[in-house]
């Protein structure tokens, strides 16, 4: 469960880590997040269309800016734990090994 726990860590760190997906070669991170949200404005609206309501694209659109801003907030929470060397996610990464 704890392989399973840090691999999907890692995937969402390729994903939505700014500083490992290719939007790590824009140097303002500010610009990043905006690129981001923009990003799921366009997921947001892609959804809607399948869905095939227009009424539904403001429900996604605010779910997706939602879990947006809420894994960058974890992504934060997780590098300040492995910039401060937090004894939780070193002993998961030990046990890993």
């Amino acid at each position: 469960m704890k392989n399973l726990g840090l691999r999907v860590y890692d995937a969402y760190k390729y994903i939505f880590d700014s500083s490992k997906n290719p939007l790590r070669h824009i140097p303002d991170p500010t610009s990043r997040m905006f690129i981001m949200t923009i990003l799921a404005f366009m997921w947001s609206g892609a959804f809607a269309a399948y869905l095939g309501s227009i009424l539904y694209f403001g429900v996604s659109l605010a779910a997706h800016i939602i879990l947006l801003l809420m894994f960058f907030f974890t992504m934060a929470v997780f590098y300040d734990a492995e910039k401060n060397q937090s004894s939780w996610l070193l002993k998961l990464r030990r046990e890993k090994r």
